[in-house]
C-alpha cells in the first residue's frame, strides 16, 4: 500500500549513537579494574567481561566487540597475555549483543539459555588459547584450578574446559546480574536512545486508588 511506511533498514552505524560511543569508555574501564581485580585477589574468576556484557546488552553486537577488544587491548599493556584473548572478548561482546538483540533477556527462560550460550562461546573461543598458547596455566584464578587438576593426571583438555566452564558460568551469571541491575535504573527516555535499550523499557503501573468510605 502506496500510505504504509517503510521501516528503516538496519544500519550497524545506527548502533554507534553518541551516548553509545560515550558509554564504551565506561566500559573499558569497569572490565580493566574489575579484571585487575580479580587477577590481583587470584580469584577464580575473570570479571573482565561485565563492562562489555552491560554495553552489549544496551548497545548491541558490534559496539559490544568493539569495547571487548579494546578492554583486552588496554589489560594488554598491565599484562601482555591479555591480548592473545582479544577474540575472547570480542566474542562475548558479539554473542550478548546478538542474545540482546533478540530480546533474549526478557524471561527467566531465555535468559537461562542466553547464559548457557554466553558461556559456551566463551569456552570454545578461549580454551583453545589456554591449552595451545600457554599450555593450561595463564596466571588466572581458573589456571590454578586447572593446573591442580593436571598434577593429578587429568588430561589437559578436561582439566581447562571443566574449570573454565565451571567458573565461568559464575562469572556470567555474576555480569548479566551487575549490568542487569544497572540497566533497570536507567531512565526510559535514555533507554529508547539506545539500540537495544527498548527491551528494557519499564512498563508504567497505574496508581493504586481506594475508594471513600
Amino acid at each position: 500500500m502506496g500510505g504504509e511506511k517503510k521501516e528503516k533498514p538496519y544500519s550497524i552505524q545506527t548502533d554507534f549513537s553518541l551516548l553509545a560511543i560515550l558509554i564504551i569508555p565506561v566500559a573499558v574501564a569497569v572490565n580493566f579494574v574489575a579484571g585487575q581485580l580479580a587477577l590481583l585477589l587470584k580469584l577464580p574468576l575473570y570479571l573482565d567481561t561485565i563492562g562489555t556484557i552491560f554495553v552489549s546488552m544496551l548497545c548491541g553486537p558490534w559496539v559490544g566487540a568493539l569495547a571487548g577488544g579494546l578492554t583486552n587491548i588496554i589489560n594488554g599493556i598491565a599484562n601482555p597475555v591479555n591480548l592473545a584473548f582479544i577474540p575472547v572478548n570480542v566474542i562475548v561482546g558479539l554473542v550478548t549483543g546478538f542474545l540482546a538483540r533478540g530480546n533474549m533477556f526478557s524471561v527467566w527462560w531465555k535468559w537461562l539459555v542466553s547464559i548457557i550460550l554466553m558461556t559456551l562461546a566463551s569456552i570454545i573461543s578461549a580454551a583453545p588459547i589456554v591449552v595451545l598458547m600457554f599450555g593450561g596455566v595463564t596466571g588466572s584464578g581458573t589456571s590454578f584450578v586447572a593446573a591442580a587438576l593436571m598434577t593429578t593426571g587429568t588430561n589437559i583438555w578436561i582439566a581447562v574446559i571443566g574449570s573454565d566452564g565451571f567458573f565461568t558460568v559464575i562469572d556470567r551469571i555474576i555480569s548479566y546480574f551487575i549490568s542487569w541491575f544497572v540497566i533497570r535504573v536507567i531512565p526510559n527516555k535514555t533507554l529508547i536512545k539506545f539500540g537495544c535499550g527498548g527491551n528494557y523499557i519499564k512498563k508504567k503501573t497505574a496508581p493504586v486508588r481506594f475508594k471513600d468510605d
